[in-house]
């Protein structure tokens, strides 16, 4: 699917009204628009699909038009000069920085911010060491901070692949900051370990990692002798959320957030009311003519599951299963089959958030690249229609092997014991104590998703993480904390971001709230990609996007 952009940056108001005319078609958005972007779809997407205008104020369907390709690259032409007055200048390397260019310190942090570690507690540290890295070179006296938030991973992934800050930095005359999370890469609370042991796990909260970030920022400032330097606070998924959270909860550390791929409202309670399964109607879409995929691609994926209970009803079936699958373990029950058919579903559900427009390794934690557009590639294995039985379970592995087996290398596919369900390690412990997101457990339909009828169960939930962590969710504890969508019009400077092809984007936030808390809804954007450097094969709506993102930041600083 190809997108033109057309950027308008100067609107007009005419009577409380902004009117802009390109050819023939006069849009019409917000009296208080800044920004004005028409988003002109052609080639797979159908005439039946809205022009999009994406303003100060949010997304907009308007009808579509017979607009001529003469007159849009025309327009194209006169905006595109237009906005590079006014764009903030991004840079782009020829080659990439990453870790080898910043400088590493080890921070040293208070395991328990909040006094609820007993003193006489020896089993667990009351301090450990932060991994931090840092790169200063294009830092200038008053300068502000990027900083980003790390998330559920090892920093050096945060580092290697957030262009976005490391692009806009010398513009700025920003320093870089990148801090790693509690418990994940190598800030454990002792050297060496590979997480938490059962005493520690109290201490992985989401709060405790803000808190962490919060205190550094602090004491970063004033040995740096930079305590006027504002903060802009960069996030994506988990780490967009707490880019957001931490904007809220910290508005004198962190001046302004970028929150993308954020899901802050896939919670319980929040108005409006979050269904999980949007979360999986997203990946379905990613399977479809829509996003680019095999027409066929969608059905025969949803009716493989049928017959992956049947056949595995019986131990014939479940061996014969393990063998034409090349699996690593045998079948030896229904609670074996479930789990291959998660193991399946979980390779559909990488790609989508994965469904980048270049080979990338990202979802795969630096490892082996997955293709461009990865859903497209594995729907070429389901492009036949009506595949049925035997032909149908074979084409389907081989589908979910262009994830499974991104190595190429795989001998036989390690479908994950029943004791790790959720396929995300010690992120279980986080979705067990404050439900944030973790998607196995969300519900499936099977009619407006592409599985199998799975309703969500908290029965199970509560059973699971009772016998693996001795704890059981707090289903109101973010809702009490930060409120639903109306209590982000209570901040200020936020920009959300949500991807089309994004099955996170089912949680996040995605209309404007205030001028400064907005939101942008990229078609072609998959899991944060707009926090990536800056690639040639990038759509426009993705370039656009993170030039919204630096125009929002200069407006912040300039005050």
């Amino acid at each position: 699917v190809q997108t033109f952009l057309l950027s308008c940056t100067k609107c007009f108001e005419l009577g409380g009204v902004v009117v802009g005319v390109v050819g023939m078609l006069m849009l019409h958005a917000s009296h208080h628009c800044v920004l004005c972007f028409l988003l002109v779809s052609h080639s797979a997407y159908s005439q039946a699909h809205p022009i999009l205008l994406v303003s100060s104020q949010g997304t907009m369907a308007i009808k579509n038009s017979p607009l001529k390709l003469a007159s849009v690259t025309l327009a194209m032409a006169i905006v595109t000069l237009m906005a590079s007055q006014h764009m903030v200048q991004a840079v782009v390397f020829d080659v990439k920085p990453s870790v080898t260019n910043c400088t590493l310190e080890w921070f040293t942090q208070v395991t328990d911010h909040f006094r609820r570690l007993p003193e006489a507690n020896s089993t667990v540290p009351t301090t450990f060491q932060q991994r931090v890295f840092f790169y200063d070179k294009f830092y200038k006296p008053g300068g502000p901070i990027f900083f980003y938030a790390g998330n559920e991973g090892d920093v050096e992934l945060y580092v290697n692949n957030t262009g976005l800050m490391w692009e806009s930095a010398p513009e700025f005359n920003a320093m870089l900051v990148f801090a790693e999370h509690r418990f994940f890469g190598l800030t454990q609370l002792e050297r060496g370990a590979s997480g938490p042991t059962r005493d520690q796990y109290p201490y992985l909260t989401h709060e405790q990692a803000m808190a962490d970030y919060a205190a550094f920022i602090y004491h970063f400032k004033k040995l740096q002798n930079m305590e006027s330097s504002k903060v802009i606070v960069f996030g994506g998924s988990y780490g967009g959320m707490l880019a957001a959270w931490l904007r809220m909860k910290y508005p004198g550390t962190f001046y302004g957030a970028i929150a993308a791929s954020a899901p802050v409202l896939a919670f319980p309670g929040m108005d409006p009311d979050y269904d999980t399964n949007t979360y999986w109607q997203v990946v379905t879409r990613d399977a479809t003519p829509e996003a680019g995929s095999a027409k066929a691609c969608a059905p025969n994926i949803r009716r493989v599951w049928p017959f992956i209970f049947q056949t595995g009803s019986t131990q014939t079936g479940r061996n014969s299963m393990a063998e034409a699958l090349k699996l690593c373990r045998p079948l030896q029950n229904t609670q074996d089959v479930w789990d291959l058919a998660m193991y399946l579903l979980m390779a559909f559900d990488t790609m989508a958030m994965g469904n980048f427009p270049y080979p990338s390794n990202y979802l795969t934690g630096g490892g082996p690249n997955l293709p461009a557009y990865p859903v497209r590639v594995a729907c070429e294995e389901l492009k036949k229609e009506n595949l049925t039985g035997w032909d149908l379970l074979g084409a389907v592995n081989a589908a979910a092997a262009v994830y499974n087996n991104a190595t190429g290398t795989e001998t036989c596919f390690d479908v994950p014991a029943p004791t790790d369900i959720e396929q995300d390690g010690i992120w279980d412990y986080l979705y067990c104590t404050e439900l944030l997101p973790q998607e196995t457990y969300f519900a499936l339909t099977g009619v407006k998703d592409m599985f199998w009828p799975q309703p969500y169960n908290i029965s199970f939930v509560n059973e699971h993480c009772t016998a693996k962590y001795g704890v059981t969710p707090d289903q109101d504890r973010i809702r009490i904390r930060y409120g639903d969508q109306n209590a982000w019009k209570e901040t200020s400077r936020i920009s959300f971001s949500n991807g089309g092809y994004d099955p996170w984007s089912s949680g996040g936030i995605k209309e404007n709230l205030t001028d400064t808390v907005t939101s942008i809804l990229m078609p072609h954007g998959a899991h944060h990609l707009d926090l990536f450097f800056t690639h040639q094969d990038d759509p426009e709506d993705i370039t656009w996007g993170r030039n919204f993102h630096r125009e929002q930041i200069s407006k912040w600083l300039k005050g």
